[in-house]
Formats: structure tokens, sequence, C-alpha cells
């Protein structure tokens, strides 16, 4: 049976962790469309949240779970994060601008009081980390730029965007206000995930 790291978390099609496996790092995600995930490999240093198709949510701190049918079914997406946090924001950057490179730009995001994290366009979702608020569903603002890869790294959007947990259904949402970039739209995904898209430059 492999064993996996401190800091990463394994994913397996069958029980008992048979068949095809998924390593996934602390900050990222797996987005399960067939919903046949069904036993979980967690670090020490690692917490998993799984939700399935029906909206429910699994908290799994370090350790085996040969068996997570029973409370999950239907697995659909697949969040870890260090474990001192508590959810985490998954963000994925694109762009529409004309005669760019699908991965020419970055995204800067940083909550307040909290680490930057930076996700380069055309890549696959990053997770932005957050601990347990105070209340729990208080809203987190948080500054967000983009800036070309290409030197002289020209920033082309600078702003902010209010992001919420709802503790309830263990889902999050956003709010823009006048602080976000207009050359930018955000969309939400699914009850984590966010697409946001630099438009014009």
């Amino acid at each position: 049976m492999s064993s996996i790291g401190d800091k990463e978390s394994a994913i397996f099609k069958e029980k008992n962790f048979g068949g095809q496996k998924w390593s996934i790092k602390n900050g990222s995600r797996y987005k399960n469309y067939a919903g046949a995930l069904r036993s979980l490999k967690v670090g020490k240093m690692c917490k998993v949240n799984i939700w399935d198709q029906n909206g429910t949510m699994q908290t799994h701190l370090g350790g085996d779970y040969p068996d997570i049918t029973d409370k999950l079914p239907n697995v659909d997406i697949v969040q870890a994060i260090d474990v001192e946090f508590k959810f985490s924001i998954d963000i994925r950057l694109k762009h529409t601008v004309s005669g760019r490179d699908e991965n020419a730009f970055q995204l800067s995001i940083i909550p307040f009081s909290f680490p930057k994290t930076e996700i380069t366009s055309g890549e696959d979702y990053s997770g932005v980390q957050i601990p347990e608020l105070n209340p729990p569903d208080s809203e987190i603002v948080c500054q967000v730029s983009i800036r070309e890869l290409a030197w002289p790294g020209q920033t082309f959007a600078n702003g902010s965007i209010y992001f919420k947990y709802t503790p309830s259904n263990n889902t999050l949402s956003y709010r823009k206000t006048e602080g976000w970039p207009t050359n930018c739209e955000i969309v939400q995904d699914d009850v984590t995930g966010f697409t946001i898209t630099l438009k014009s430059i």
C-alpha cells in the first residue's frame, strides 16, 4: 500500500485504496465529474474537504479512509488545504486578450491579513486558503491585481472583491463593489470554484 507525504493527499477510484489514484497537494483540488471516488489518504499536515453532487460536505483530517461512500456516495469536489485553515477559495485565471499566449498573465490575490496567492492564466484552480473567521460567515476582502508575465510586467488590472463562506450549507459566494476592475469578470463555477477573466488591456 503506497504511502504519502505529510503535505499531500491521495484519492482513489476504488475502496481500500484500489484502482486509479490521483495525488493532490495542499492548495489544490480535484473535480470528479464521474462521481466515482471511493477511498482517501490524507497527509498529517493536510485537511481535505469533500463535497458530493447533492452539496453534502465532509472534512477529513490526516489518516486513511478506505471507504468514504457511506456518507459521500457521489463525490464531486475534493479540496486539499493546510490543516490550520478552514476552507479555500479555488480560483483560476483566463483571458480573452488578442495576440497573447494562454499563459501570458498572472493574478495576485491577497486576502486581508493573509498571504498572497499567485495564479497563472490558463492553469487549473489554485486555492486561496482562509482560516476560521469570527463570526464564521464574515466577508473577507481580497486585493486582486493582474500583470503580464513578460518584461516589463505591466499591471493591467487592480482592485478588490469580497468573498463569504456560509457554514449552514458549506458554500462560498462573492460580492463585487466599485473596487472591482472594470476590464475583468468573475464567474462562480461551483460551490468553491471561481473563474476570473481578463477581458482587455
